[in-house]
């Protein structure tokens, strides 16, 4: 059998997250200026991976001096095991795999690091994984196996690619045209930050401790996805700023931000940009229709910590 190597993208929140863990709705979009990459091959015996290598049926490899962490592996063993995969029926292969999405920036590197590998052993072994059960498939690999307190929105947006709606109540998805996406920019924090779930683990606790002031604000994210959906469509990119900002202040109001992630967002505003976390916070989401503006607060985050990029989107794989 012939080796394959797939790929999996990270992904940005444009309008709806935290609301995937709250029966909300979201639009989010991939991009290929990282990726993670996994090859699955015929092996008795694993190679060095960037990353790691995973001889399925032979035990964990983990040939780095600091591998990741022992529940990723985990998660990637129950994700073969839910395929059916087994030594038994499947025979044996190795995985090897690259990641250079920045860690702990809300970039979803975990979750692109499980959907190249089903793509990669699906691929292999032709096996067919549709777009939803894949992204349920790494949601409950992250969920069930390395309890973070996690949505579907990530998993969606990287199962789907490209730019992508999503109704978290009814599990539709809505494939957009790219073309709709406005200017925008990454500003990422060149200093890591928490990870996702010990971010949302604390509010989701007063979630479901009926906390009324998290309940509240939850509720407000769906019309604003909807509206902010509607601008998308018609191209109106200052009613869409006006919903980013929205977006960030209604996080504020339940989610602790940080001195630096704050500073960044009051640095796009100073400048007449909108700005919201792309995940979970490290990484800054800016929009604005002048590209120029775009370029110009790029440049001026650098002083404060951040390195900005101008993402290169996605287009939907056929």
């Amino acid at each position: 059998m012939n080796s394959v190597l797939a790929t999996a993208w990270p992904r940005a929140g444009l309008l709806g997250n935290p609301s995937d863990l709250y029966e909300g709705r979201g639009i989010g979009f991939t991009f290929a200026d990282f990726s993670a990459q996994v090859e699955c091959r015929p092996s008795n015996v694993p190679s060095r991976g960037d990353i790691v290598g995973i001889e399925y049926g032979g035990g964990l490899y983990s040939p780095l001096a600091q591998p990741p962490e022992p529940d990723i592996l985990q998660a990637a063993r129950v994700m073969l095991r839910e395929l059916g995969v087994s030594d038994e029926t499947q025979g044996k292969f190795a995985l090897s795999m690259q990641c250079d999405i920045p860690q702990q920036l809300g970039l979803s590197g975990s979750s692109a690091i499980i959907i190249a590998a089903l793509r990669a052993v699906c691929g292999y072994l032709h096996l067919d994984c549709p777009p939803a059960q894949m992204a349920e498939l790494a949601l409950r690999a992250e969920t069930e196996v390395m309890g973070i307190a996690a949505g579907p929105m990530d998993r969606m947006v990287q199962s789907f690619e490209g730019l992508v709606a999503m109704d978290f109540a009814s599990g539709e998805v809505e494939r957009l045209d790219t073309a709709l996406m406005p200017p925008v920019a990454i500003l990422m924090d060149r200093k890591p930050g928490q990870e996702s779930g010990s971010v949302h683990a604390p509010v989701r606790q007063r979630w479901e401790e009926g906390d009324p002031e998290v309940r509240a604000v939850m509720a407000e994210f769906r019309p604003l996805v909807e509206q902010g959906l509607a601008y998308l469509k018609a191209g109106d990119i200052a009613g869409l700023r006006a919903c980013v900002d929205r977006n960030f202040d209604l996080r504020a109001q339940v989610f602790p931000i940080g001195k630096r992630d704050r500073r960044a967002i009051e640095r796009a505003r100073s400048l007449g940009v909108a700005a919201k976390f792309c995940g979970s916070g490290g990484a800054i989401l800016a929009v604005h229709e002048d590209e120029a503006l775009l370029d110009e607060l790029c440049l001026q985050v650098v002083g404060d910590g951040f390195e900005g990029i101008r993402p290169q989107i996605t287009e939907v794989v056929a």
